[in-house]
């Protein structure tokens, strides 16, 4: 499921290299988006959860064994519309902030939008609260906003060489990894591949997509 369409041909290369002769099915709604950010930031909008329910339905009806969501800004609709089907609905960043939350302490966090703070903030707490852990969680400044200008405009070069930046602020801060907190930060991977970090760089390519095969497989 797709709020934006870079995240359509980013989920059909990672499923080609890591989930060859899995069939799947896109739904892309790009009014989902619009009333994201016609909302408060925090705030997912009632009309977006009923969406995700209605989808989630359609979707297990067509016999889909796994319903994976490329919206960073939806863990409450995928927490929502899981309680109307059968078969396990998740974010595709959950696996990397499950790894986060159990496996680091201080956090460097990717964003671009604000919009995207709320949502990583209340997964990481929540999940380190339920192993009595406490994170220290550090977010990109606001000159990294830059960066989704550049990418709606689909200057993508532009857009990854401010992230990359960040990225470095992040590593020379000294934190214990770093976190790519937004979905399509996963277009990325052969960049962040072709570099050499200190740190652990987690962002929703290989690991999430190789959760989703486990999922298939139950």
């Amino acid at each position: 499921m797709h709020t934006t369409p870079a995240t359509i041909g980013m989920a059909e290369t990672f499923m080609k290299a890591y989930l060859p002769g899995v069939e799947y099915i896109h739904i892309y709604d790009g009014n989902v988006k619009l009333a994201n950010f016609a909302s408060p930031i925090g705030v997912t909008p009632k009309i977006n959860l009923l969406r995700y329910a209605v989808f989630a339905d359609e979707l297990e009806r067509a016999r889909c064994g796994v319903i994976v969501s490329c919206c960073s800004l939806m863990p409450r609709a995928v927490a929502y519309a899981s309680a109307v089907v059968d078969v396990p609905f998740i974010q595709l960043d959950a696996v990397i902030m499950d790894e986060a939350a159990a496996n680091y302490s201080r956090i460097g966090i990717i964003n671009t939008t604000p919009y995207s703070v709320p949502y990583i903030r209340e997964g990481l707490v929540t999940r380190a609260e339920r192993q009595g852990k406490k994170l220290e969680l550090l977010f990109s400044d606001k000159e990294t906003e830059r960066a989704l200008d550049l990418f709606n405009a689909g200057d993508f070069d532009a857009h990854d060489d401010v992230v990359m930046q960040q990225m470095r602020r992040m590593e020379r801060a000294g934190v214990d990894c770093i976190l790519m907190g937004q979905i399509p930060f996963a277009m990325m991977e052969q960049e962040i591949k072709a570099q050499s970090w200190s740190v652990p760089v987690l962002y929703a390519g290989e690991a999430a997509f190789k959760h989703v095969e486990a999922l298939l497989q139950r």
